[in-house]
């Protein structure tokens, strides 16, 4: 009897030892298998350019399908900017509404290019929610001779709750 008793012992202590080592990655793929990333499916991938120039120095909106939401991931922008003047510095502006409610601005000033005057990049990641999305140049300093820029946006869509 006392055999029995200290095999069953030693078993027991062998399972609790391999399932020190074994359990672990068997119980987080149980509980990664219980949750639900809820807006994963939902998301679709989106990507535009946006061309603006001097010649209009006016918002361009941006085509957001109707029920959805654009999340924007990422942004990059390169360009080229002159002035007769002293010093010029391009600016992106970004304007987006949410739920209706009122635009919010997101001013972006690509740096200039140290080996190539007059060129201009930038690029960042940003997390931006846009039901309504519009792009602008803008400038401070000398008002420019020439401007043309490329406004990369990237980022996904999600259903509208």
């Amino acid at each position: 009897m006392k055999n029995k008793l200290l095999t069953l012992a030693g078993a027991l202590a062998l399972l609790g030892v391999l399932g020190k080592f074994y359990a672990p990655p068997l119980m987080a793929q149980a509980r990664a298998a219980l949750v639900q990333d809820v807006d994963q499916p939902a998301r679709a991938p989106f990507q535009v350019t946006v061309p603006i120039n001097i010649n209009n120095f006016n918002y361009t909106p941006v085509t957001i399908p109707t029920g959805k939401r654009l999340v924007i991931d990422y942004i990059s922008m390169s360009g080229a900017a002159q002035t007769t003047g002293a010093d010029i510095q391009p600016i992106i502006i970004l304007s987006s509404s949410v739920a209706g409610g009122s635009n919010t601005l997101y001013y972006i000033a690509p740096q200039q290019s140290g080996t190539v005057p007059g060129q201009y990049y930038h690029t960042e990641q940003a997390t931006i929610y846009a039901d309504s999305l519009s792009v602008s140049p803008a400038f401070s300093g000398y008002t420019p001779s020439f401007m043309a820029f490329n406004v990369v946006i990237s980022g996904h869509l999600i259903s509208l709750p």
